[in-house]
């Protein structure tokens, strides 16, 4: 009888912690399903977001650098900059800035993960504004870049007659490179990838023939207001560099669009920023001041 009522407290017993076992594990699996989800994902970063960065963030230098302080640092071996040739190999090796690795322009993206992010990349080419388009996609990827003013041939030889270097130079190994996010990533080394042959310029000759034949185009002017004023290109609407953030919505996305600055270089920055946002935009050569006044061509005010 002993026996009996022995074994039948421990099957009891034995019922009551399969049951709590059973409730505790049914508990603890809801417990994680409204903690999974009570807890937002992080937000995807958008290309949207990284432009708007680009612009909100901009430097008081706005993403380039004379030649003069070039110069200076180059003399004081400032071994906290990189600076790279996107001139081709053939040119680069015909005359560089001391101390320039290569790296043409049409093979960026090759490189994109293969750059020092501790170092503060210097970039030209030849009147800058391919180096405009290439600083704006390296510092959206998460660099610290700036493109030499006015390149080479118009600015480093052809204004200043600095020295030149014949020496090649070769990238730095076993760099720590920029991370940005995945999709990010993919979008901008596409930039480069899908590169038209246009390489997003166009000629003032083309621009004005197509504005003679009334082409439905659009023209923005990223100069001043003061200075859009003054003159611009015929039908040329106006959205100041440092405000091209807050205008995106003023760029056409069903026709082709031409942007221009003064020189070329901001335009470059500004035709990168939009095509990787999906609008067809191209730089006008040279800009208003050296290339389309220069040359000529009618002005407006």
């Amino acid at each position: 009888m002993l026996k009996r009522t022995r074994y039948k407290w421990l099957s009891v017993l034995l019922a009551v912690m399969l049951l709590s076992a059973f409730a505790a594990g049914c508990g603890s699996t809801q417990d994680n399903d409204n903690a999974e989800q009570g807890t937002p994902a992080p937000a995807a970063v958008s290309i949207n977001d990284v432009v708007n960065d680009y612009y909100a963030q901009m430097p008081e230098h706005i993403y380039k650098i004379n030649d003069d302080e070039l110069k200076e640092r180059i003399d004081a071996n400032d071994d906290s900059i990189l600076i790279i040739s996107i001139r081709s190999p053939e040119d680069y090796a015909q005359g560089h800035i001391k101390g320039a690795v290569n790296i043409p322009f049409k093979q960026v993206h090759e490189y994109l993960d293969k750059l020092p992010v501790d170092k503060e990349l210097i970039v030209y080419c030849y009147s800058g504004q391919t180096a405009g388009q290439t600083v704006a996609i390296l510092n959206m990827y998460g660099y610290n870049a700036r493109s030499l003013n006015l390149g080479f041939d118009k600015g480093w030889v052809g204004k200043y007659n600095y020295p030149v270097d014949t020496t090649p130079n070769e990238l730095p190994a076993n760099v720590t490179p920029a991370e940005p996010d995945p999709a990010i990533a993919t979008i901008l080394k596409d930039y480069y990838a899908n590169m038209p042959e246009h390489i997003y310029k166009i000629d003032d000759e083309a621009l004005n023939a197509m504005i003679e034949n009334g082409d439905d185009i659009q023209i923005v002017s990223i100069r001043s207001p003061e200075d859009y004023a003054n003159g611009h290109i015929p039908g040329a609407i106006n959205i100041p560099f440092k405000e091209v953030n807050k205008n995106i919505d003023k760029f056409a996305k069903d026709k082709p669009v031409f942007v221009y600055c003064y020189s070329g270089q901001t335009a470059g920055q500004t035709v990168a920023a939009l095509n990787v946002l999906g609008i067809n935009a191209r730089s006008v050569n040279a800009g208003f001041d050296l290339g389309w006044t220069p040359g000529g061509f009618p002005v407006e005010k």
